[in-house]
C-alpha cells in the first residue's frame, strides 16, 4: 500500500522575530494602562472622600452611635432644611424643626455644617439663628458649584448629649 505526502499542508513554524516581541510587550503594557486607568475611573468616581481621621477611634464609639440613632427615632421629629444658593454664591439656610405631635421645637441650638466631599478648604460650620418658633435661618457665602454634605444638628443650647438630632444629606449645586 501507498500513501502519498502532500507537502504543502505541513507548514514550517513561524520565526519569532523582534518585531513580533515588540508587538507582545507593547500590547502588554497597553492592556495594563486601559486597566489601570478604568480602575482609576471607577475608583475616583466612587469614592467620596475621607469621612474620618481615624476608623479605629469610629469603631470604638459605634455602640454610643447606634445608641444616640435610636434615641433620635424615638423622638419622631420632623425636620426640614431648605437651601437656597443665589447667582452670587451666597445662600440662605433654612430649617423648619416640629416635634411628632406638630409642635414648633424652639430655644435649640441648630448647627448646618456645609462639606465638600474631597475639598475641606471651602467646608463651613454655621449656627442657625431662631426667626420664629421652630423656624432657624442663616446666610453662608461663598457657596461654590458643586457637590456637598450638608449635616443639620439640633442640640441642647445648655449642654448635655451633644447632638439630640442629627441628619446627613447630600446636595449638588447647579452652576
Amino acid at each position: 500500500m501507498t500513501m502519498a505526502v502532500d507537502d504543502k499542508s505541513q507548514r514550517e513554524p513561524r520565526k519569532f522575530t523582534g518585531r513580533m516581541f515588540l508587538f507582545c510587550i507593547v500590547g502588554f503594557f497597553g492592556l495594563i494602562f486601559v486597566s489601570n486607568g478604568i480602575m482609576m475611573y471607577l475608583a475616583i468616581g466612587t469614592f467620596p472622600g475621607l469621612e474620618v481621621e481615624s476608623s479605629y477611634k469610629a469603631g470604638q464609639r459605634y455602640n454610643r452611635e447606634l445608641a444616640k440613632v435610636r434615641a433620635q427615632a424615638k423622638l419622631n421629629w420632623k425636620v426640614n432644611a431648605a437651601i437656597e444658593r443665589n447667582n452670587d454664591g451666597s445662600a440662605l439656610i433654612r430649617v423648619i424643626a416640629k416635634d411628632k405631635l406638630g409642635v414648633p421645637i424652639t430655644g435649640e441650638l441648630v448647627t448646618v455644617m456645609l462639606h465638600r466631599p474631597a475639598i475641606t478648604a471651602a467646608d463651613q460650620d454655621l449656627r442657625l439663628a431662631e426667626r420664629s418658633a421652630g423656624e432657624y435661618m442663616a446666610n453662608a457665602m461663598d457657596i461654590q458649584a458643586g457637590n456637598w454634605n450638608v449635616v443639620v444638628e439640633i442640640a441642647d443650647p445648655d449642654g448635655g448629649e451633644l447632638p439630640i438630632f442629627r441628619s446627613k444629606n447630600k446636595i449638588y449645586f447647579a452652576k
